[in-house]
């Protein structure tokens, strides 16, 4: 009801300093017609009264006690602007079907969304106008009860109530909001600081990855001297030198799809979805930093925003050049292979060629695959401790296959390849795969029992070269038979309108190796099965850190020592990818990881004795195949067998396994092994014509259903089949599976304290990925931001 139907209340006998005349300037000035509640004039009544009892109270008090009633009507009226004049309204599930969007490029405000609004505030006068309302979320849901885009949109009061809104304030559905909370958008890139530095050392970050970029950005910002040492190339090299790797198979140990500018998260699908928490400050800095460097303004909005490769590389140029701008030095070809210390202390780093570069702090921002940098940190007695992951296979599809999945054959067709209206459709998928697996379902026993008929016996024969194509590999050793690690059930959705998982292909760069050329130990290791991989002497027991070791640095940071035993600092990060644990009887779980759409699998192999993939995509994500992983949380009795001899680094020599094994299958030259989905539930070898790939260095069948240990193999078994059950097809001879997915995050944790250095050596600051602490492109840079602003702390501290 409006103003103007009480003319009672529009001159109320009132004291209270902000009384409803519409002479002041209160939210209900002459001249508009706005709308109030009865509820919310009760509200205000009432506060009048209290005014009125408080001024009797107080009448005939000291000069003292006279001056508490001005505190008072400042409350009161802080208390009354809050309800009468909130600076938004935020609504949550304003739906609109895919004919009245006008599509997933588009995140401004249209005329079907502010009809939208107005009918879900029952407006029942003039029309929302489009500057009343803000896009602040858009995504879109692909359930079939809900097919179309869902919008969070922040909304003007004063227009909702000329329009008759009949608010009714729910968490969750409609809130009011505090003007700070608005998301703000930065017009201008941020200036440089002042010229002047603190005549010390440099601050050395080791890595270029987000968390080593965004750690030398504030850094920087903080006026203070920092270098960047990156074992890469920047990306226009670097861009060159993976064209070598797919067009001639030319590796490049030290350029490739994981090491150089922007860390291995470049050549990926570029997510920038987070569990860090969407809205909070530091992920919206992130944000707002990448749209500042020219990213779209859609990552603002979009409820699974990414960039794509071909947009992260202008971006990166960009950040490079501000970055220089405010005097960063950034050194390319610089491989750091050990730390100089003294007395327990981190002063700085030694190179590949022996240059020693002094430094006041070291920050580690090395990425999941630095190898070689964990066992220099482990022989030199540096806190390590190993961290649950994941690892499994990687499949794929024909993209038009999930899309008919997904949205049905009609909408399917509005995809067009990325340049539809309805975007190209993504799954997210979870289960709980029992521990004591043994039946294929249904389906697949049907498929086994066809493939394995008179009629079809043809088919099954192989040619020579095909039978020799897959090595007599012994079974699997029972040493490798783990007891079934438990994990937490989560809840399943198919729906892309769910959030996916982090992005995480290792997003800190430089992935430091021994000066053999990138290769390590590695190339004198047996590589014919699991067992003689477990053997080797690769990850020597040696150069693992003891406990005795980790005794002597405990007294020095009692307090962080606490702080890490509690997983404080990034366990919400790690959990992703295997810390989901519950009693072993209840199984372990699978799920699908770094989903992507309209993309190709590639090869994130720094060792040609080695194999192991990821997925990646473009920007518009126009591909004519869907990839994702399908991986298995790993526990520590995953690993037991190793940790006699590897100690902390034993997950890694578990991966090390996985993908010696991969390149034996695949007949070494970097071929994958693959298997169809149908085949590897039935346990056998893929014959005949093979689905076609997107993996452009080759493909060989081979039986990928050995590769991990049976507990881990079963669980996939297991997960497929419930993953059939949520999106039918999904199991079909059209999914061909790829062979290893390993790198999923880092198996080890750099251990570090409450002011987030490292338990055993002050000065060194790990971060990001590679420490253990973050999982994918964002949280990786919330986590560099961390740290620098600790070491801007400690040394604003030390100053005084």
């Amino acid at each position: 009801m409006s103003w103007t139907a009480w003319p009672s209340l529009q001159q109320p006998a009132c004291t209270c300093s902000h009384q409803l005349n519409p002479r002041k300037r209160s939210p209900f000035a002459a001249g508009h017609v706005k709308e109030v509640t009865h509820r919310e004039v009760q509200y205000h009544n009432q506060v009048c009264v209290n005014s009125r009892r408080r001024t009797k109270v107080q009448a005939g008090s000291t000069a003292a006690a006279k001056s508490r009633p001005g505190k008072a009507s400042s409350s009161r009226k802080a208390s009354v602007v809050g309800l009468l004049q909130a600076e938004k309204w935020r609504l949550f599930e304003v739906k609109l079907p895919i004919e009245d969007d006008p599509g997933k490029d588009t995140h401004e405000t249209s005329v079907a969304l502010c009809s939208a609004v107005a009918l879900k505030l029952k407006c029942k006068g003039l029309p929302l106008p489009l500057e009343a309302v803000s896009v602040i979320r858009k995504s879109f849901d692909a359930r079939a009860k809900h097919r179309g885009f869902a919008y969070v949109v922040d909304i003007d009061p004063e227009a909702a109530r000329a329009a008759g809104a009949c608010p009714r304030f729910k968490s969750g559905q409609l809130e009011r909001l505090p003007h700070e909370a608005a998301p703000a958008i930065p017009q201008t890139p941020r200036k440089a600081p002042a010229v002047g530095r603190h005549k010390q050392n440099p601050i050395v970050v080791v890595g270029s990855g987000p968390a080593g970029l965004f750690a030398a950005l504030e850094l920087a910002e903080a006026n203070l001297p920092v270098v960047i040492l990156e074992r890469g190339q920047p990306v226009e090299a670097r861009g060159r030198d993976i064209g070598a790797l797919i067009v001639r198979r030319m590796l490049n140990p030290d350029s490739n799809l994981c090491y150089g500018e922007g860390g291995a998260g470049t050549w990926s699908d570029g997510k920038l979805t987070t569990k860090v928490g969407r809205n909070s400050d530091p992920v919206r800095r992130v944000l707002h930093t990448l749209y500042t460097f020219g990213a779209p303004q859609n990552i603002l909005v979009a409820g699974k925003p990414h960039l794509g490769t071909d947009r992260l590389i202008k971006i990166l140029q960009a950040f490079r050049k501000h970055l220089t701008a405010l005097g960063v030095q950034i050194h390319f070809g610089s491989c750091v292979t050990d730390l100089v210390l003294e007395h327990d202390k981190a002063v700085g780093v030694k190179l590949r060629g022996g240059e020693i570069i002094p430094a006041s702090k070291v920050v580690l921002a090395v990425g999941h695959s630095s190898r070689a940098m964990y066992e220099t940190l482990a022989a030199r007695g540096i806190a390590l401790s190993p961290k649950p992951f994941a690892l499994g296979l990687r499949v794929e599809h024909p993209q038009a296959l999930i899309d008919n999945i997904q949205y049905g054959q009609e909408y399917a067709a509005e995809v067009q390849r990325g340049k539809g209206r309805v975007p190209v459709a993504d799954y997210s998928l979870t289960a709980q795969a029992l521990p004591d697996y043994a039946e294929v379902s249904s389906h697949t026993a049907m498929h086994a029992a066809a493939t394995h008929s008179p009629a079809s016996s043809s088919s099954q024969s192989q040619s020579k070269e095909e039978e020799q194509a897959v090595p007599d590999y012994a079974e699997v050793s029972p040493q490798t038979a783990m007891h079934a690690a438990a994990t937490q059930p989560v809840s399943s959705s198919s729906s892309p309108s769910h959030a996916e998982e982090e992005e995480g292909s290792g997003q800190g760069s430089l992935h430091h190796q021994a000066e053999d050329g990138g290769h390590g130990q590695n190339a004198e290791l047996p590589s014919s099965s699991l067992s003689d991989l477990a053997s080797s002497q690769h990850l020597h027991g040696s150069s693992c850190s003891s406990s005795s070791e980790h005794a002597q640095h405990q007294d020095r940071r009692q307090a962080g020592a606490a702080a890490s035993s509690s997983n404080n600092n990034g366990s919400k990060q790690s959990g992703r990818n295997g810390s989901r644990n519950v009693n072993a009887r209840e199984g372990r779980g699978v799920y699908s990881f770094c989903m992507c759409p309209g993309g190709q699998i590639v090869p994130t192999t720094t060792n040609p004795e080695e194999l192991c993939i990821n997925g990646m995509s473009f920007s518009r994500r126009n591909s004519l195949w869907a990839n994702s992983a399908l991986v298995v949380a790993v526990q520590p009795p995953d690993w037991a067998h190793l940790e006699h001899q590897h100690g902390a680094l034993a997950g890694v020599a578990l991966q090390i396994q996985a993908e010696r094994l991969a390149a034996r299958l695949g007949g070494g030259n970097l071929v994958a092994p693959v298997q169809r989905v149908t085949d590897f539930l039935a346990g056998q070898l893929s014959s005949g014509v093979l689905p076609s790939s997107s993996y452009r260095l080759g493909v060989k069948s081979a039986g990928l259903h050995e590769v991990y240990s049976p507990a881990i193999s079963q669980a996939l078994k297991s997960a497929l089949q419930q993953f059939e059950q949520k999106l039918p097809g999904f199991v079909s001879d059209a999914g061909l599976l790829h062979g290893v997915e390993t790198r999923t995050s880092s198996p080890v944790r750099i251990d570090r304290g409450l002011d987030l250095q490292s338990l055993s050596t002050a000065g060194l600051y790990p971060c990001g990925e590679g420490a253990g602490y973050a999982g994918g492109i964002v949280s990786a840079a919330v986590d560099g931001m961390k740290i620098a602003q600790a070491i801007v702390q400690d040394l604003a501290m030390n100053a005084q």
